[in-house]
């Protein structure tokens, strides 16, 4: 018995990668709190929240292709009508995000869009970010 359960497991396809960029906020942006993470079959997602509105928000990134490696995560991502721009460049001990949300403009394509988005934007690069990157 001991040996077919040993047997399955080592038959078991091994789990899918599900990498995770996690960032927080530390001096002036102390209580925000950024995630990248993929959702449903391959669907990437930055996620959203702070003190005053600690529910998280979701902006999906359609067609979102971010690069993982070695602690490392860096994504580029702008929609057609400029209503989403996300950059995210993590590598061990530094982390830059460039986040531009327009709900305004971006609501005209995605009428399920969260109205509290706005609340993403990081005005400029931000750094002063503890990130960890999960593989």
């Amino acid at each position: 018995m001991v040996v077919l359960i040993v047997w399955l497991s080592l038959q078991a396809p091994a789990a899918a990668s599900n990498p995770l960029v996690t960032c927080t906020g530390v001096g002036a942006a102390a209580g925000r709190e950024f995630r990248l993470e993929r959702v449903g079959s391959g669907t990437w997602q930055l996620r959203y929240r702070d003190r005053e509105h600690p529910r998280w928000i979701a902006l999906a990134l359609p067609g979102a292709a971010p690069v993982f490696s070695a602690g490392s995560a860096r994504l580029q991502f702008r929609n057609a009508n400029g209503g989403r721009q996300v950059d995210v460049d993590v590598i061990p001990g530094k982390a830059r995000l460039d986040i531009y949300v327009d709900y305004g403009l971006d609501v005209n394509i995605d009428a399920g869009l969260d109205p509290e988005v706005d609340r993403m934007n990081t005005d400029g690069p931000l750094t002063t970010l503890d990130c960890q990157v999960t593989p």
